[in-house]
């Protein structure tokens, strides 16, 4: 059984090096795809968005607001227009993602503590920059506004620690876990290395399996290992394990520090990602059994990552699915392990977290190798 499991290994690494296909799909595509695509986040929050400005009021608060907005990092006043005609425009053309209109009686509304009401528009086509450019001018328009009211309240011989407190009588303590820094780099690069890890395996392990289906060569395994069906198994799944390894180091050596995204958990994320790449080695074994060559299966799977990595509770709580979709969600792998492995490359977690996650892996993983001792005793008996 050992011998016949190092032949087989070693005809696999042979074919492995020698085919241009899985070269390119197992070493080329994670540096490619990993560094290429989440560079795209390198500066990990919006920045310099363009904001059109209304002054209808034209006094020195208005003015002074706008200085305000200007200062942040995130905003950067492009253009004055006489109205909001023109601010439309401005967002129509992409001269502008977001406009802010400034009523004629601003400042006197605010020195005598009145309500006033500014409008902002904002392109929301893009949802991160606009609910970006919106929290900024919130936060802007409210320092300013309490500011003007603290003011009010003391001209009333009020004093300054009362007014303060009466300017913001509910106070909040807030911590923000897993992205403190609330970045979209931190939302998103995790979810982009885990498509990508995810989307090379698979391709990688249905491609040289149904490539042993279309040149008819199981009957040569078998023979090698005596007939038996594990050895063939763990030897076609070996160098897939290792192309794992590979890609984990890549990620925690270069795309993660090149990204600034938190990994303080090297070790426990090393483990949890290794253990993931077993399980869907053997899934991706489990469905090659579909494909009858290596073109189908490239067909079949070129889409795969995307389409169940949303519907698997990344972006969209998965309670909040439609039934078909729920159901749907739990016959992949990426269901159990996604928040895992979010959680991990952003936080010190402890890895006891994850043992009912990962108990429901391995009951994925029994389930997969089934389904191969299956299919395979199928071939066997052909």
């Amino acid at each position: 059984m050992i011998t016949g499991f190092k032949q087989i290994l070693i005809r696999e690494i042979k074919r492995f090096f020698k085919s241009k296909d899985l070269i390119i799909i197992c070493l080329l595509a994670p540096i490619l795809y990993s560094v290429g695509l989440t560079y795209i986040y390198h500066h990990q929050n919006p920045t310099d968005l363009k904001l059109t400005i209304i002054d209808k009021d034209n006094s020195y608060l208005s003015r002074n607001l706008v200085r305000m907005l200007d200062a942040t990092p995130e905003l950067n006043v492009v253009k004055f227009v006489p109205s909001a005609y023109e601010a439309y425009k401005s967002l129509f053309s992409n001269e502008a993602e977001i406009f802010y209109y400034i009523p004629e009686d601003f400042s006197e509304n605010l020195k005598k503590s009145k309500s006033t009401f500014a409008f902002i528009g904002a392109n929301a086509s893009n949802f991160m920059v606009s609910s970006m450019a919106m929290k900024t001018i919130a936060v802007v328009s409210q320092t300013l506004s309490a500011k003007i009211f603290v003011k009010f309240l003391m001209s009333h011989n009020i004093s300054k620690n009362t007014a303060v407190k009466m300017a913001q009588p509910l106070g909040c303590n807030f911590k923000w876990i897993f992205n403190p820094a609330k970045t979209y780099s931190n939302f998103f690069v995790p979810f982009i290395l885990l498509a990508v890890f995810q989307q090379i395996l698979i391709v990688a392990v249905c491609h040289t399996m149904s490539l042993e289906t279309k040149e008819n060569s199981w009957k040569d395994l078998f023979k090698i290992s005596n007939n038996k069906i594990l050895p063939v198994l763990l030897a076609k799944a070996v160098p897939y394990i290792f192309t794992s390894i590979f890609m984990i180091f890549l990620f925690l050596l270069f795309v993660l520090p090149f990204n600034s995204v938190f990994q303080t958990s090297k070790i426990n994320f090393t483990v949890i990602t290794f253990l993931y790449s077993f399980v869907i080695v053997f899934f991706a074994m489990a469905i090659s059994h579909l494909f009858k060559t290596p073109v189908i299966s490239l067909c079949a799977l070129t889409f795969y990552s995307m389409p169940v990595l949303l519907i698997s509770g990344f972006a969209w709580p998965l309670y909040m699915l439609p039934l078909y979709l729920k159901i749907s969600a739990f016959l992949f792998p990426s269901t159990y392990f996604i928040n895992l492995f979010r959680y991990y490359s952003l936080d010190n977690i402890p890895l006891n977290y994850s043992f009912i996650q990962m108990g429901q892996l391995f009951v994925f993983f029994l389930v997969c190798l089934l389904i191969n001792l299956f299919f395979m005793k199928q071939k066997l008996k052909k």
